[in-house]
């Protein structure tokens, strides 16, 4: 992204700073008073509930998660987007090690929140948000933090969701569809637009490395291939893949080729605008 995060705060309900940290040295304390401040004068206009809020030349990204605002501040012209996402998977993160992200979680495991503002940004800047991989070199005992742990060698690999070594008995892999329609109508019982949104979700359980393929019966490729459609075609849009999916490939011969991550994950998301015919 263009710009980077300057510092990241972690706010109660009343907008107190429970912990912080500063990657950049161009924010203090003060800037999380102004945002809570900016925070309730927009309070009363439910037009203006923006996620970002600029003030004085420092921008304010934030999400509310229970009684916890996670606000990354930039005096940079940062993607907010990114920020955005990047305090999203932050908020998986510590669902992981404390089960559930509330204020007492956090000042009771402050030591380990420190450790892993420390992992998963570097000036400013994005780095891991995998949280099973963090666990392998963050622990959250006391007393297994004493041992020199090294770091997993897929923080440092080109497939950092996952693990090497992971070994099974059996190998076994679950797909499931899941789709959701969407349909607007009119006075008249007629159809205005309707669309369908599906998501393929996997469950694998996969010894090694294994790389996966999986086709798709997409019309551009049957086109592209000179091969008849038959009315058994789709057409795709608004596709988003797991990081794990090779983009490269898909773009060249439309196959979706991936290492998996070891256990449940979305591996793509999409929508069909075709039209539906009424269920009721």
């Amino acid at each position: 992204m263009a710009g980077a995060a300057s510092a990241l705060f972690l706010l109660d309900i009343k907008g107190r700073v429970l912990i912080w940290r500063d990657y950049r040295g161009d924010v203090s304390a003060v800037q999380a008073e102004r945002f809570f401040t900016k925070l309730i004068e927009k309070d009363g206009d439910p037009q203006s509930q923006d996620p970002v809020v600029y003030d004085s030349g420092v921008s304010y990204m934030f999400i509310q998660h229970n009684n916890v605002y996670l606000m990354a501040a930039s005096r940079q012209n940062c993607n907010a987007a990114s920020i955005l996402l990047f305090l999203h998977r932050l908020v998986d993160v510590f669902k992981h090690y404390f089960e559930e992200l509330e204020e007492e979680s956090l000042r009771d495991n402050f030591v380990v929140v420190y450790e892993l503002l420390d992992e998963i940004m570097d000036f400013g800047f994005p780095q891991f948000t995998e949280a099973k991989i963090l666990s392998e070199f963050i622990k959250t005992d006391a007393y297994r933090m004493e041992v020199t742990q090294r770091p997993p060698m897929a923080v440092t690999n080109a497939v950092s969701w996952r693990s090497e070594g992971i070994r099974y008995k059996k190998n076994e892999v679950f797909l499931d569809v899941v789709e959701s329609v969407n349909i607007l109508v009119n006075s008249n019982g007629q159809i205005i637009r309707s669309d369908v949104v599906g998501a393929l979700k996997m469950r694998t359980y996969l010894s090694g490395m294994p790389e996966c393929k999986l086709g798709l019966n997409d019309r551009v490729l049957l086109e592209a291939q000179g091969r008849t459609t038959k009315g058994k075609a789709i057409d795709l849009d608004d596709t988003k893949f797991h990081q794990c999916v090779r983009l490269a490939r898909f773009e060249n011969d439309r196959t979706i080729s991936f290492i998996p991550p070891d256990g449940s994950f979305d591996l793509m998301t999409y929508r069909l605008s075709t039209q539906v015919h009424l269920m009721f």
